[in-house]
């Protein structure tokens, strides 16, 4: 039997799947700036780039603010440990394209993305990623199209191939958690690492994204508030809390997150396409919605962040905090962020 690890990290996506939400336009500042916080986060892998990857650039398809230089060494310049990539698709994005962003060094992993249909597509371009020292994962984009028993058939052309793994991706975000678990839990137990990519069409991108954890997934995606294309994706911030921090590479500030968002992501887009911050922080915090107006009373008195003054106060008492309790640890917290 399968034991499984869940020693599972978030690839963030914001700054690639995100891309649809505002037609593509992130600047090289945008993705500076998103990518140095979410590097100070404790996110290690970030994806960057147009929304459907590298190569692309027509009317048809989306025109995008930068080129794909532009916004990899905007990335790269800007994080010290945390790992850039792009997507790409066979057949769509343009070859040379990619071939130049590994000749100009831009690039720590590329996710390779064809149709579950079509996964041969994926052979060669993935043989000569691999070769130049390049992290490999094979998306396969709309998996549910075809039974597991089948992918794992059209999966023994790889077995030669050291992929980092295979992405199992929910594109129409239309998968329940038992078929999430179905398909990460085969192709694990066939011997890859597994990721998994989830839309929120059925407002399950979260909830599939613990199931492909607990299935033994080593990768799951999120954007920060969900953005992305149609019904958005599983939300980063959200899954700070819920990914196994002992088994990722570092622990995730999700406070941090919130700052990126509040900063960058917000002004860039307005409306969330996932939960908002405070309804995460009272659900993280086990706080009811009801006390809200006395940390607001009290906030009128003491310049500090409210997210970290309920996390703190929630720590001492959840269930009923007193207006004494929340006032005197904003004075604390005054002192501290002072």
């Amino acid at each position: 039997m399968t034991t499984y690890t869940n020693n599972a990290e978030i690839l963030d996506c914001t700054l690639r799947d995100g891309s649809y939400a505002n037609h593509f336009q992130f600047t090289a500042h945008d993705t500076k700036n998103i990518s140095i916080g979410l590097e100070k986060a404790g996110i290690r892998r970030i994806e960057v780039g147009h929304g459907l990857g590298v190569g692309i650039n027509s009317p048809k398809l989306g025109v995008p603010f930068e080129n794909d230089i532009d916004y990899l060494t905007a990335a790269k310049n800007a994080v010290s440990n945390s790992k850039i990539g792009a997507f790409y698709i066979p057949g769509l994005g343009e070859l040379k394209s990619l071939r130049g962003l590994i000749d100009l060094k831009l690039l720590d992993f590329v996710r390779v993305g064809v149709d579950v249909t079509e996964i041969e597509k994926a052979r060669i371009i993935s043989e000569e990623i691999l070769s130049k020292g390049i992290e490999v994962h094979l998306n396969l984009m709309k998996t549910y199209a075809l039974p597991v028993e089948e992918i794992l058939s059209k999966l023994e052309n790889f077995k030669g191939l050291d992929l980092e793994s295979i992405y199992v991706v929910d594109s129409s975000g239309s998968m329940l958690p038992d078929q999430v678990k179905t398909y990460v839990s085969e192709i694990y137990k066939d011997g890859w690492k597994v990721g998994f990519h989830g839309h929120n069409n059925l407002q399950l991108a979260n909830a599939n994204c613990i199931q492909a954890i607990d299935a033994g997934a080593t990768y799951v995606d999120g954007t920060l508030t969900g953005v992305g294309r149609s019904a958005g994706n599983a939300q980063t911030e959200i899954l700070s809390l819920i990914v196994p921090s002992e088994n990722s590479n570092s622990k995730i500030d999700v406070f941090a997150l919130f700052d990126i968002i509040e900063r960058f992501i917000k002004p860039l887009f307005g409306e969330s396409q996932g939960v908002e911050i405070m309804d995460i922080v009272i659900g993280m915090s086990k706080l009811h919605s009801g006390f809200l107006p006395l940390f607001k009373r009290v906030m009128g008195k003491y310049d500090v962040n409210l997210y970290r003054l309920i996390q703190l106060v929630s720590e001492v008492d959840s269930i009923n905090p007193s207006e004494e309790l929340i006032e005197s640890i904003a004075k604390d917290l005054r002192r501290t962020d002072g």
